[in-house]
């Protein structure tokens, strides 16, 4: 049954100001968002809550993880107020191009499928795809030519791991689609995938460092974190990467780091290429 709004003859044309009135005001807000969140004071985080240690709520249920961090800090850098927004793999980019958000961190990947929809920020992490599987059972990449290989829905591991596969003899990968990483991860423990592939840190936190379970072979896709934010708006994009270079002159950003990522961090890390300080 359909919802039909009805309007009295008599009040059509204040209605009709009224919707014209609200679109330009979003009109303007969309030509410029910098001045549009500098007046409103409150910035809209788009925060993914499944993905550790990047993204999850921790046991009071509130947003914790290397994302949620560094997005606390960067709105208390740029002096605002700050509204955490829950989203997915799937939602993240359209939360943006649908104005729900103003910037989206949320373990995402910078790629060019993505850059044409909306814009990144600088890179603010470095890392790369290796496949998980039982410890011991396989030494390479090669090694899963054949082999069933899960991945989250809405992760680029998609069209990655099957490109290398391909690369090395598979014509017809077996890449599996599962809702979500832990979902990927119950899979693999139930034997029904040979191996569920993603970033080096999202592997580890989802598999909790399970010691039956390792990153197998050498990383088949380096990847680069980016931080959201809708298209053609370089003044938000700018002051967003302002406030991340920044951080990370002042060293506030390494504190973030090395919680998590450090040697005596959660989830320590093999070293990485360090991200660039630019000057100011």
């Amino acid at each position: 049954m359909k919802t039909r709004l009805f309007v009295p003859t008599f009040l059509l044309p204040l209605f009709t100001l009224a919707c014209m009135a609200a679109g330009s005001a979003l009109a303007a807000e969309w030509r410029n968002l910098d001045e549009a969140i500098q007046k409103r004071g409150t910035l809209r985080i788009g925060l993914g809550f499944a993905t550790p240690p990047m993204n999850f709520l921790n046991d009071q249920g509130e947003p914790d993880g290397f994302d949620a961090d560094l997005a606390r800090a960067l709105a208390a850098k740029m002096g605002l107020r700050h509204e955490i927004i829950k989203v997915n793999d799937k939602t993240r980019i359209t939360s943006l191009v649908s104005g729900e958000t103003d910037m989206v961190l949320s373990n995402m990947n910078h790629t060019m499928s993505r850059d044409a929809q909306i814009d990144f920020s600088d890179t603010y992490l470095n890392d790369g795809k290796r496949i998980l599987a039982e410890k011991g059972k396989y030494r390479e990449l090669k090694d899963f030519v054949g082999k069933r290989i899960a991945i989250s829905q809405g992760s680029n591991a998609q069209q990655a791991v099957a490109a290398a596969l391909k690369k090395l003899g598979d014509p017809e990968p077996k890449v599996l689609s599962f809702q979500n990483n832990a979902e990927c991860f119950l899979a693999l423990k139930a034997g029904k995938v040979d191996g569920y592939t993603n970033d080096t840190i999202i592997l580890a936190g989802v598999s909790g460092g399970d010691p039956a379970y390792e990153p197998v072979g050498e990383v088949y896709s380096p990847t680069y974190y980016g931080i959201g934010v809708p298209q053609n708006q370089s003044a938000w994009r700018d002051r967003v990467n302002a406030a991340l270079r920044t951080m990370l002159i002042d060293g506030s950003y390494q504190k973030i780091y090395d919680k998590w990522f450090g040697e005596k961090g959660r989830y320590p890390l093999p070293p990485a290429p360090p991200l660039p300080i630019w000057a100011e």
